[in-house]
C-alpha cells in the first residue's frame, strides 16, 4: 500500500514523535505493509514546493493520502485558499481521486484569525465532511471545541476525536547519568508575545528570572538533583542560555544538562528516550508534555498558551498544570516537582489514568476508520 503523507518531517521532533506513534497503528488498522512517500509541508511554507498540479498527480499516484498529525488547521493564514497552512485551492483539491485521511490535527484559534481566513476554513471543511473520500480527525488539544465555536453549524459530528500520536511513541528510557533525581524542562521560544504579552509586568525575562530562582530553590533542598533541558527547535535555545545566565554558577556547570538540538526522527527517539528517563518534566510545548505522559512519566504542564490548558483539561486533569504566565508561580511549581519526586507511585498513577483515557479515545476512532479503510479498499 503506498500513502503520501504529508506533514512535517524536518522541522520539530514533535512532529517526529507523532508520527512514530502514529504509522505502526495505521499500518495495523490498514491491513497490510505500507510504503510511506513524505512530502515536507514546510517546503510548501518555504515556497519550493506548492499544492498544485505535481502535488495532485503524486496524490493520485498514491494508494491514500494522509495529512497530519500537526497543528495545520490554524486559522489565520491570510494568503491560504483554505484559511490554514494545508493551501490546497479548489482545483487542486478537485483533481485528486484518492481517498484522503486528515490525522490529529489541531485547530489553534490562538494566534488570532479573520472573518476572511474563518470563512475560508469554513468552505474546506464543509467541503470535507461532504464527501465520504476524506475523513477528518482533531487532536485532544481543544480543537473540537474550537470547531464549536467557529463551525458549530457544519456537521461535526463526522469529525473524529483522535489522541496525538505521540502519547504512543514507542521511546524507551535513554541511558543517561543518574546519580539523582533527574528533572526533564522543556521551555518554548517561540510566540514570546503570545505567551506573556507583559500582563501584571510579567514578561518573558521575568518568567526566566522567577524560573530560575525556583530552580535554584529546589536544587538548595536536593542538591543531588540534576535538570536536562530539551529544545525542540532552534528558538528554545535563546532561551536556555538566558535561563542558563540566572542560575547559580555551581549548579549550572554540575547539575545542568542541555540535550541536543537536532531534527528528524532519529533525533525524537534520542531525545524523547531521555524524557523517559526522567523522573519528572516540566513542559511547555504540546509534545513536550505528550510524549513523557504517553511513557507513563510525571509531567507537569507549564501553561502560557491555551493549548496546554485545553489539553489537560480534556485529560480531565486540570491540576496537571502550573500557570506561568503570571509571576508567583513559583510557590506552586515546586510543591509539584517535589510531589513528583517525593511520591512517585501516585504521580504515576494520576499519569496512568490519562494514558487509559488516551487509549480508549483511540480505540473508539479506530472503529470508524477501519470501516472507512475497508470502504476503500483497505482492511
Amino acid at each position: 500500500m503506498k500513502v503520501l503523507h504529508v506533514a512535517s518531517f524536518r522541522g520539530n521532533i514533535g512532529d517526529n514523535a507523532n508520527h512514530a506513534g502514529f504509522r505502526p497503528w495505521f499500518e495495523a488498522l490498514a491491513g497490510k505493509p505500507i510504503t510511506w512517500t513524505e512530502f515536507e509541508i514546510r517546503d510548501v511554507y518555504r515556497k519550493t514546493r506548492a499544492f498544485d498540479a505535481s502535488f495532485a498527480a503524486e496524490a493520485n499516484a498514491a494508494d491514500l493520502v494522509v495529512i497530519g498529525g500537526g497543528n495545520y488547521f490554524e486559522l489565520w493564514v491570510k494568503d491560504s485558499p483554505t484559511g490554514t497552512s494545508i493551501s490546497l485551492p479548489d482545483d487542486v483539491m478537485a483533481a485528486i481521486k484518492t481517498p484522503l485521511f486528515i490525522n490529529a490535527l489541531g485547530v489553534d484559534d490562538a494566534q488570532g484569525y479573520t472573518d476572511e481566513t474563518l470563512g475560508r476554513f469554513r468552505k474546506f471543511l464543509g467541503r470535507l465532511l461532504a464527501s465520504d473520500q476524506y475523513l477528518v480527525s482533531v487532536r485532544n488539544d481543544g480543537a473540537m471545541a474550537a470547531l464549536k465555536a467557529h463551525a458549530g453549524d457544519l456537521p461535526l459530528e463526522k469529525i473524529l476525536h483522535l489522541p496525538d500520536g505521540g502519547f504512543f511513541a514507542p521511546y524507551g528510557p535513554a541511558a543517561v547519568r543518574k546519580d539523582g533525581p533527574l528533572v526533564g524542562i522543556n521551555l518554548a521560544g517561540d510566540m514570546l508575545e503570545q505567551r506573556f504579552p507583559g500582563e501584571g509586568a510579567h514578561t518573558p525575562e521575568t518568567f526566566l528570572q522567577e524560573m530560575a530562582d525556583s530552580l535554584a530553590a529546589l536544587w538548595q533542598a536536593r542538591p543531588e538533583t540534576r535538570f536536562i533541558l530539551f529544545p525542540h527547535i532552534f528558538r528554545d535555545l535563546a532561551v536556555y542560555a538566558d535561563l542558563l545566565a540566572r542560575l547559580p554558577d555551581q549548579l549550572r556547570r554540575d547539575q545542568v544538562r542541555v540535550a541536543a538540538y537536532d531534527s528528524g526522527l532519529a533525533a525524537a527517539e534520542t531525545a524523547f528516550g531521555e524524557y523517559a528517563a526522567c523522573d519528572a518534566v516540566l513542559g511547555m510545548r504540546f509534545h513536550a508534555n505528550v510524549v513523557p505522559i504517553g511513557r507513563g512519566v510525571p509531567t507537569i504542564g507549564l501553561y502560557c498558551y491555551d493549548q496546554v490548558k485545553r489539553l489537560y483539561d480534556e485529560l480531565e486533569a486540570p491540576d496537571g498544570m502550573v500557570d506561568v504566565s503570571r509571576p508567583g508561580f513559583a510557590p506552586a511549581l515546586q510543591a509539584k516537582i517535589e510531589a513528583a519526586l517525593d511520591k512517585p507511585s501516585e504521580a504515576r498513577a494520576g499519569i496512568g489514568a490519562m494514558q487509559a483515557l488516551v487509549g480508549r479515545q483511540r480505540a473508539a476512532a479506530a472503529q470508524q476508520i477501519s470501516p472507512w479503510l475497508a470502504r476503500h479498499g483497505f482492511s
